[in-house]
């Protein structure tokens, strides 16, 4: 599915776009428009407008429109297997629980470009666009987060580490692979409480959370983790050769060395 790093593919793809305006846009799933019941014919108000800059807040894509007097700004979210196509095309060929089938008749929503066209191609219909969301309800960003904002994020937090690193509305952009994989390069147990770290550890998690986010953006995708090959059943850790163990976090699959994640 896409995480922040994946979204952040799809807005240097939609940077392609940028001074050009918008000549028609269709919704062809009303289900896809937030708030949910707001009418679909309200994204006409795109029409006329230039792209004039992108921008990128954990897993929501901002696309920024002008015109006369006139600002406007589409949030697009991805869900579990959204894709962000500019003329048909996308840096991300198949996401994780996706069809490998391409079909159009998934395109949700499409902006023309005069003869140009952005489309949310979206299986799955669990992602979503909104004219004009609101930023005061955005929350710390996973890619530059601090130890101070984190440490705000687990403080009376009694949930599992990994349920908290995936929830959205606490820190934005991680999903399930790179919570794993930022889990397994901080030596710690997913199981543990939010709330039983030290100020030290917080640090230290926040800087390998940045860390480990650079270094898979680097290396191509959330997939591209050290721990992601080992997501199997009698697979071995690649650091330290442990058992790696399976349970579910968070509502999510997770994967974990019992040898030194701690």
């Amino acid at each position: 599915m896409p995480e922040l790093i994946e979204v952040e593919f799809y807005r240097l793809d939609l940077e392609a776009l940028i001074g050009r305006t918008v000549t028609s846009v269709e919704v062809y799933d009303d289900r896809c428009v937030r708030p949910r019941g707001a009418p679909a014919e309200g994204l006409s108000a795109l029409v006329g407008l230039k792209l004039v800059s992108t921008e990128r807040h954990g897993k929501l894509l901002l696309a920024n429109f002008g015109g006369v007097d006139v600002e406007e700004t589409l949030g697009i979210r991805f869900g579990m297997t959204g894709r962000l196509l500019v003329d048909g095309k996308s840096r991300i060929d198949q996401l994780e629980y996706s069809s490998p089938k391409n079909d159009p008749l998934w395109d949700r929503f499409v902006v023309d470009f005069g003869g140009r066209r952005l489309s949310l191609r979206d299986q799955r219909l669990l992602g979503s666009i909104e004219l004009n969301p609101d930023r005061t309800l955005l929350v710390p960003e996973a890619s530059r987060i601090s130890g101070a904002d984190l440490e705000r994020c687990l403080k009376g937090r009694t949930k599992k580490i990994k349920a908290v690193l995936l929830d959205q509305q606490i820190l934005a952009g991680l999903g399930n692979l790179l919570a794993d994989e930022v889990l397994w390069a901080a030596e710690i147990s997913p199981h543990r409480s939010a709330d039983s770290f030290s100020r030290r550890e917080i640090e230290t998690l926040a800087r390998t959370i940045v860390d480990t986010v650079r270094r898979l953006t680097e290396s191509g995708g959330s997939n591209t983790g050290e721990s992601f090959e080992v997501r199997v059943a009698g697979a071995s850790c690649p650091r330290c050769g442990g058992q790696m163990a399976r349970d579910t976090i968070g509502g999510r699959t997770s994967w974990w060395c019992v040898q030194h994640q701690r």
